[in-house]
């Protein structure tokens, strides 16, 4: 257990990535990282708690619901952060292992573009720019 401790104290914290994104690479340590959102929420009442991540374990500050009373809860987990959980959420900045498989491009042509430029064009002259469509999966 001390060993591993002391290891998660110089691993890379990733504070200098995804300042503005949801995911992308650390520049401290080049890793992949992707940002997750947690909110915590009474089993109870269902109302939004305060929450604090120790040691990478989320619990809700306060011990019992301010609400109803109850110590149950239930975490929610984001990928993209709303608005109303902006108080509430905690960030968490995961490590994707293949960012490979993640960010596969796929480029794709619009059929009635192509008909109509097919008469100006040679057939083996690739697309223009404004013909092509960019969609990441």
């Amino acid at each position: 257990m001390v060993k591993r401790f002391l290891k998660s104290l110089f691993q890379c914290r990733h504070k200098n990535a995804l300042a503005v994104g949801y995911e992308g690479f650390c520049p401290d340590c080049g890793k992949y990282i992707k940002k997750q959102y947690y909110v915590i929420r009474c089993s109870n009442c269902g109302i939004k708690r305060y929450g604090r991540k120790n040691f990478n374990i989320i619990s809700p500050k306060e011990k019992f619901c301010t609400c109803c009373g109850s110590s149950e809860f239930v975490i929610e987990k984001y990928e993209k952060l709303k608005f109303t959980d902006i108080n509430y959420a905690i960030e968490v900045k995961e490590v994707i292992e293949n960012p490979e498989a993640i960010n596969e491009l796929e480029i794709w042509i619009d059929d009635n573009k192509k008909e109509a430029n097919t008469k100006t064009k040679a057939p083996d002259t690739p697309p223009l720019i404004n013909e092509m469509k960019y969609i990441t999966g």
